[in-house]
This record gives C-alpha cells, structure tokens and sequence, in this order.
C-alpha cells in the first residue's frame, strides 16, 4: 500500500440473518476481474453482530477509483448489496467514508 492511495471504508448492515450471504457475494464480486476495482482489500465481520461487515478496499490511483465508482456495470451488483441491507434503501444502518493511506506495514 502507498501513500496517498485511495480507499474506501464502509461499514454495512446486512438484514437479520444474512450477514453470511453479504460477505459470500461481497467476496465474489473481487473476483470479477474489474481492471479499476481495489487492488488491496479486507472484509472484516464485527465481533459484536455476525451481520455487520466492515470492508476496507484501496484502489491504485484517485483514476482507477472514480472510473470503478462511475461504471454504470457495477449499478447492479451495488445494488443487489444494498438490497441485503437493513433500513430504508439498505442506506439507514450503513456507513461509506472515503479515505487515503498516510502509512501502511
């Protein structure tokens, strides 16, 4: 990882229940050879609720992040996540912060 390098940080709650099938899906959306998605990612389940996930993904450059964001291909799986969600919209126990590396191991 380098400085500088953009991330994103989400925090997402999946339904009652269905915190298996959103990492499950979110695992296999990494895999789908996307030339802009992260190069660097981490899913992480909350020790306290087996259904909230909290993935951590960095990008190459601020390019290959705006283009995987705005790829109009990526609507449906994206949304196919937010229907796993709690809350009105999958939105409303869920969190998106953007970030950058200052260090990294």
């Amino acid at each position: 990882m380098n400085k500088n390098q953009p991330g994103v940080v989400l925090r997402l709650q999946a339904k009652k229940g269905e915190g298996d099938a959103l990492f499950s899906y979110v695992t296999d959306l990494h895999y789908t050879g996307d030339p802009d998605g992260p190069v660097d990612w981490m899913l992480s389940r909350d020790d306290e609720n087996p259904d909230v996930m909290w993935a951590f993904e960095f990008y190459r450059d601020q390019e290959s992040f705006d283009r995987h964001y705005s790829d109009p291909s990526l609507d449906g799986p994206h949304q196919r996540i937010f229907d796993m969600l709690e809350g009105r919209e999958g939105l409303d126990s869920s969190m998106r912060v953007d970030v950058h590396v200052v260090s990294s191991s």
